[in-house]
């Protein structure tokens, strides 16, 4: 005998239309795979506001109508690892994969730090990204030094489009910079040292308070980053230097879990982590154009760097491109032909190059 509750069960089953049926079926079938996604700032920082508005969601969406979904665990602000730290958190399977913070790794993924050896070149933050992942298309020394991590590269995204300085006493000119403490994420403070400032190695989620307390005097950050960290309320002064941007993020997978994937959630992993440079770059230029006006709103000065300074700025340096090939060059890998393949991209795409740090 076939109990009321079935038979009301059938009936309902029967009432919805064909492909309401086959989609309860469909996710009835599909194999749930456990994914832990590590980076280690918060949700108010904009790369993963974007983990969390846009790629896990569209992985989610393209998944629909396969046999497979994705549980994730969203390891972000710490929990899993701190800024910096999500490389080994990758590598030793704590997290199964996560944006890297690649200046952190200077030694392990050292490519990846072109941007921050190139300065004055371009900002906008969707060419820097597609810049990269063309290196690592063109360059096989690029993923393998992911590999000797235990780590696959997905794609390069970055948020600092286009570098200003927030400080707690006014700078009006280059000269102004000599003494100055200023932070940055390591690589940038070659930027600030050939002016004759001070270098202090500080990250995002340290600047407002290193800041606010006097331990630095200012820090290099982008327009994005100003407005979402409320860096007014630190540093009422803000220079628009216009240094340009660098790409400062890598997706990556646990090499051990990439391998047992099916090929079709590799495949929607890889597309939208390459989607996700983008729209990041996107957004961050778009909230980043409305920095100095928002700044200013909040009871801060601005002030532009004149075009001579910035050039003089520009010349003045030494060439820390050249200088990063050469380092590169000496361990037996390709820095100057990936130097200039980065410069020949930046100028096929006409980009406002203040120095041409491979031709000197």
């Amino acid at each position: 005998m076939v109990s009321r509750s079935r038979i009301a069960s059938l009936a309902i089953t029967a009432a919805l239309p064909l492909s309401a049926t086959v989609l309860s079926q469909s996710a009835l079938a599909q194999q749930t795979i456990n994914m832990t996604i590590v980076s280690g700032f918060p949700p108010v920082a904009a790369v993963v506001k974007q983990l969390q508005e846009f790629y896990i969601p569209e992985v989610n969406k393209a998944l629909a109508g396969t046999n497979y979904r994705i549980k994730w665990n969203e390891a972000f602000a710490g929990t899993v690892a701190k800024p910096g730290g999500e490389l080994d958190a990758i590598r030793t399977g704590l997290a199964d994969m996560g944006i890297v913070l690649t200046p952190a790794h200077a030694d392990k993924v050292p490519f990846y730090n072109i941007g921050f050896v190139t300065p004055f070149t371009s900002s906008d933050m969707k060419l820097l990204s597609k810049a990269v992942d063309h290196l690592t298309a063109s360059f096989p020394q690029m993923s393998a030094a992911w590999a000797k991590q235990g780590q696959v590269f997905l794609g390069a995204s970055g948020v600092g489009d286009d570098y200003l300085i927030i400080s707690s006493k006014p700078i009006n000119s280059l000269t102004d910079l000599k003494g100055m403490k200023i932070g940055g994420i390591g690589l940038n403070l070659r930027w600030v040292q050939s002016a004759g400032a001070v270098g202090v190695i500080s990250n995002l989620a340290e600047f407002y308070n290193a800041t606010k307390t006097g331990i630095v005097d200012g820090v290099l950050m982008w327009g994005e980053a100003v407005v979402n960290q409320k860096m007014h309320e630190a540093g009422p002064h803000m220079l628009q230097a216009r240094l340009g941007g660098a790409t400062a993020y890598a997706m990556t997978v646990n090499a051990g879990v990439w391998k047992k994937l099916p090929d079709e959630v590799k495949k929607t992993l890889q597309d939208k982590a390459v989607t996700f440079g983008q729209v990041l770059g996107g957004y961050v230029m778009d909230v980043g154009a409305t920095a100095p006006q928002r700044y200013r709103d909040a009871g801060g000065k601005v002030v532009p760097l004149s075009e001579a300074d910035r050039l003089a700025w520009a010349k003045g340096m030494p060439n820390i491109a050249k200088e990063w090939a050469a380092g590169l060059n000496k361990q037996g890998l390709s820095g100057d032909q990936i130097l200039t393949a980065y410069m020949d991209f930046m100028r096929q795409n006409k980009q406002p190059i203040a120095r041409q740090w491979d031709k000197e």
